[in-house]
């Protein structure tokens, strides 16, 4: 009986630690100010590379190199600004074939709709899983949405 108030106690006490550490929060002049982005490992970075320029537009804003050999492509939009999102795409031997399972990779669009009748003519087929969100997939599996927030109430 005795040691099974103490692990409760334990147990509760963990419990504020950890809610107290959850509350706590960088201070102001060091906290995150936004996302940069994502990132996905690919098997082929090239092939990947190209597929995102041609399909989504994006250009290479940013390249990093090992031994005189590009091993990572940031990718982005042009006319975004240094402050913009990126992507990045970093050259994975060890990346094993299929869609990450880490998430997806979210891009707001101005017509989500028109962009995906647009990519299908392109042979990337896009399925509608909520109003104005649209998931695609690019050459590895990699999971993306393409977003339109709906109009503002009038």
């Amino acid at each position: 009986m005795k040691i099974a108030a103490i692990g409760l106690a334990a147990a509760m006490l963990a419990g504020m630690g950890l809610a107290a550490i959850a509350r706590a929060a960088p201070p102001a002049n060091l906290a995150p100010a936004n996302i940069s982005g994502w990132g996905w490992n690919t098997m082929d970075l090239e092939g990947q590379k190209g597929w995102y320029e041609a399909k989504l537009g994006m250009k290479v804003v940013r390249t990093d190199d090992r031994e005189g050999k590009v091993y990572e492509y940031i990718m982005g939009f042009e006319g975004a600004g240094p402050q913009s999102a990126i992507l990045a795409l970093l050259a994975s031997p060890q990346r094993k074939p299929g869609p990450s399972t880490a998430g997806r990779l979210i891009l707001r669009v101005p017509d989500s709709k028109g962009l995906c009748d647009w990519l299908a003519t392109q042979g990337v087929p896009a399925r509608l899983v909520a109003p104005g969100a649209y998931f695609i997939a690019d050459p590895e599996g990699n999971p993306i949405e393409l977003y339109t927030p709906p109009a503002p109430a009038k």
